[in-house]
Order: C-alpha cells, then structure tokens, then sequence
C-alpha cells in the first residue's frame, strides 16, 4: 500500500501542476510564530493553466480505480458499475469519493469505448456512450474536468499528510460541491449526481499554516487568541496546528464559532498517522509547541 501510494505520489508531483490544489502559506500571528512544513514539494501548488487535452482526467479516473483495486482484492475483475456499487460509504468523504469516481467513469466510457464520443461546444465538455441500452451522458465544463483532477490528487495526497478525517471531508466537500455546479448535465445506470450538504465553508484555494496559536481551555472549550484583523475566515483561512494532551490537531479557523471550539469535538481534528507514525511526533521534533493548562492565561 505504501509503494502505491508513494507511486501516485510520485507522478503528481511530476505531472500535477495543472490542477487547483489548495496553496498552503505560512502566517505568523504573533512575533515568534513558529513554522509549519508538511506540504512538502513546492510543485505540488496549483499554477491554474488550462488544461492541453483530456488525458489527464483519465488517468485521474486509473489512479482513483488502481487505489481502489489496492485496499480491496474483491474488486479485481469486477467492472466498473460493479466496484462503484462495492465501494465503502460508512463516511463522507468515502461517499464522496464513490460519487467522483462515478462520474469519472463516465467520463471514460465516452474516452476509451467504441461508441463513445466527446466534444466541446460552447465552453462545456460533452461527454457521450450508450451501451446495453442505456445512454450515459456529462456535459461538463473544462473547469469541472480539472477539479474533478485535483479532487483525486486531494484524496491520494491526503494519506501521506496529517490532516484528519473531519479536515479531509471538509475539503474534498468545498471540491465536490463546485465539480457539481460544473456539471451541466449527468446521466448512467443510476439517479442523478449526489449532493451533500457542506458541514462549513472551506476556503479550498489558499490556507495558512500557524505553528504554535495560542489558546487556553475555558468551559470545556479551546478559545484561541486571534487578533481582528485575522478573524475573517474568508481573507484569512488559518489552520491551527495545536499540541493538545501531547497530540497534534489541526483545526481550521471555519470550524471555530466566536474563537471557540468545543472539546468534545477535538477529536475529530487529531492528526492522522503517517508511516506509522503519528504525525505529532514529528511536530513536535521540528519545532516545539507551548502546552497551557486548563484555564490558563494565553501568553
């Protein structure tokens, strides 16, 4: 799994420049602010050029399928409409994920199939293919084509990265909402496209990076200390890399309600483990980080 992994790891960052991922920068709310490197590779930040042809949304669509095929055996020689409907979908993000994949598969009938066809008229990407009697069909915008890219590239990246799973699903749902308003037309075996309801805004085009905020726990709350000219969740999407009973969190400022975020709802934000290892570990090695006790002052 993790050759895998770092394979697609590997040619995105080779090939993934033409796609709108999100660029993470680092801010410093206050002087001695420490910084946050786990984005890696600077190559991995979008350029937004236009995509030259179609063959990258298919090998979206082979990268999404061979991972697929890798945590699950019982997939190998099923079809596509058949793994679609095996696919997990006890959360969100695997909910997701089905739906991109769905439409990728489209997508790829019209690309590889006999009678299938595509072409672009009047900005939109029309996809086309009947078989067995029945007609799939997206009409897409070349904007919903390289999201759908980079919601795949999200999605893969996301496992050698700390962010956790609430983190993940709010991004990848800010993704899936706008490959959604692309999508002109959709049609296969099924009912039309899925929507989801966002549990947040996410600002998915830039984020910053904050290495050590500083915060108390009051009332069974984390309360951070962020000046006014930084609480605008849309001018400035901070994430909140935070060292809570020794583990690593990383909260983006969208989930905070007037500064505040409940601490029954920590967990959720609790950094992944990368390689088997937790990612805290690591933070905390690189660059420390202030542990204040309940009620503290923030200092």
């Amino acid at each position: 799994m993790n050759g895998l992994i770092d394979s697609i790891t590997e040619y995105l960052t080779r090939f993934g420049d033409q796609r709108f991922l999100p660029e993470h920068r680092e801010i410093k709310l206050y002087s001695n602010s420490a910084g946050v490197r786990f984005m890696g590779d600077d190559k991995g930040i979008s350029r937004n050029l236009p995509i030259p042809g179609l063959l990258n949304t298919g090998v979206a669509f082979m990268l999404l399928d061979t991972f697929f095929e890798s945590r699950d055996p019982n997939l190998e020689g099923k079809n596509c409409w058949e793994k679609y409907q095996a696919l997990p979908r006890s959360s969100r993000t695997e909910k997701l994920v089905a739906q991109v994949y769905r439409v990728l598969r489209v997508f790829r009938m019209g690309l590889v199939r006999a009678g299938g066809s595509i072409e672009e008229s009047r900005g939109a990407i029309k996809i086309g293919c009947t078989e067995n009697a029945t007609v799939f069909s997206l009409i897409i915008t070349r904007s919903g084509l390289t999201l759908l890219e980079s919601f795949v590239v999200c999605f893969l990246n996301s496992f050698r990265q700390p962010y956790g799973e609430a983190y993940v699903e709010a991004l990848l749902s800010q993704y899936y909402d706008d490959i959604t308003n692309e999508i002109k037309k959709f049609q296969d075996e099924d009912a039309d496209i899925l929507r989801f309801r966002k549990q947040c805004e996410f600002n998915r085009y830039f984020r910053l990076d904050c290495g050590n905020p500083k915060y108390a726990i009051v009332d069974d709350h984390l309360v951070f200390e962020i000046i006014d000219s930084f609480h605008d969740p849309l001018r400035y999407p901070i994430d909140f890399f935070v060292m809570v009973n020794e583990e690593l969190h990383v909260i983006p400022i969208e989930a905070l309600t007037h500064k505040k975020l409940p601490i029954q709802e920590l967990p959720v934000w609790r950094a992944r483990t990368i390689d088997g290892k937790n990612a805290s570990s690591q933070l905390h090695l690189e660059f420390g980080f202030e542990t204040l006790s309940n009620g503290g002052p923030m200092s």
